[in-house]
């Protein structure tokens, strides 16, 4: 049985307009409400930074430090099969500092599926109506757990192709350096390819189960995975190689996994051009609860589940199937709301539940 993992408290200081912050969150679900613009993704987002090194609205992590402040840090005890750690995370000066129990990790994968997180915010509409970047990033967070080494293998795909574009560039094609180059593309490349695969698989057998959950009949859904390379490497680089005069023109690679991409449909048409804002919103969230399922299973332990805002542009049928299939799952869960009535305090009992209101970055439990 897959283990549960519980934040018992967490302390928050100079994170974003979080000037200090310090709850103890109930095991079950925790509410928190507020006006827009005072705290609550901040909240959420200071558990996926404790959880993960990373944020889920960020692409440079000195955005996370209050203004004013130099430095911004996160600590937090889980417990996990009866096991206390502590995790803090810190920014300092533009720099980021981990630790568990003390200890700096020895990989940076290590620390991100040390407290699996799944979120869920506004920007991941783009999942469906975005371009295929997205859906890419969702695969290598499903395949982190799958087989961490993709991290690396990722990251060294990703510096070998930059490096035989260059090639290209500056030797032109049918030169020695684009090839030297194509045989380490070809190699990392196969590889993510094939943990992309294994990750697509896992991820549209819980797609299904968890949309029929949210949309029980009436609306159908199609996904396929089209993988932009190969896992044959001698494939691989003869494709390569074929393409070394388009590439050069074109100043980019045409043929690999960085063209990967997660087709969706509904109602066997285009979920990103056809499908309305709320059919999507449900899709995005079929996808999140998807990657909840196969990171639960790689792990074998209960992600924390962060909701932020789930509720908007939903009506308040399909925002209590929300919230029903929420209360089901056995991870500890964190939802932001500006509408907590539509929130049912009957299904959970008082210990499970806690309600908070974030006023000005000041957080009271209700």
């Amino acid at each position: 049985m897959p283990a549960r993992i519980v934040c018992e408290r967490i302390a928050i200081r100079a994170f974003r307009n979080l000037a200090q912050l310090d709850f103890e969150p109930a095991s079950g679900l925790n509410v928190i409400s507020g006006d827009n613009g005072h705290g609550k993704t901040s909240v959420l987002e200071a558990l996926y930074f404790i959880s993960t090194s990373k944020s889920f609205r960020a692409s440079r992590l000195v955005e996370l430090v209050q203004q004013g402040s130099d430095v911004t840090s996160v600590r937090a005890t889980f417990v996990e099969g009866g096991q206390a750690r502590e995790q803090r995370a810190a920014i300092t000066h533009g720099h980021r500092a981990l630790s568990i129990d003390g200890k700096k990790p020895a990989r940076l994968a290590g620390y991100a599926t040390r407290t699996p997180v799944v979120a869920f915010h506004p920007g991941d509409l783009e999942l469906v109506s975005g371009g295929a970047t997205r859906r890419r990033m969702l695969l290598d967070r499903v395949a982190l757990f799958l087989e961490p080494a993709s991290v690396d293998d990722r990251q060294n795909y990703e510096l070998s192709l930059r490096q035989r574009q260059r090639a290209l560039e500056q030797a032109g094609p049918g030169a020695a350096e684009s090839s030297a180059f194509e045989a380490l593309v070809a190699d990392y490349g196969v590889r993510l390819a094939r943990a992309r695969r294994i990750a697509a698989e896992r991820l549209i057998a819980a797609l299904g189960h968890a949309f029929s959950r949210l949309v029980p009949s009436g609306i159908e859904l199609g996904v396929r995975y089209a993988p932009g390379g190969t896992e044959d490497p001698d494939l691989f680089r003869a494709e390569l190689n074929r393409r070394q005069a388009s590439d050069a023109r074109r100043g980019l690679a045409t043929f690999g996994p960085h063209r990967d991409e997660l087709e969706l449909e509904l109602d066997r048409r285009t979920a990103r051009r056809h499908g309305s804002q709320g059919q999507q919103r449900i899709l995005t969230l079929a996808l999140k609860l998807a990657e909840l399922e196969c990171v639960r299973e790689a792990r074998r332990a209960h992600p924390l589940l962060l909701l932020d805002d789930v509720s908007s542009e939903l009506d308040q049928a399909r925002t209590g199937a929300v919230y029903d299939l929420v209360r089901a799952e056995q991870s500890q869960v964190f939802v932001t709301t500006t509408r907590p009535e539509l929130l049912s305090r009957a299904a959970l009992d008082p210990g499970e539940r806690a309600d908070f209101v974030i006023e000005a970055g000041t957080l009271r439990r209700e």
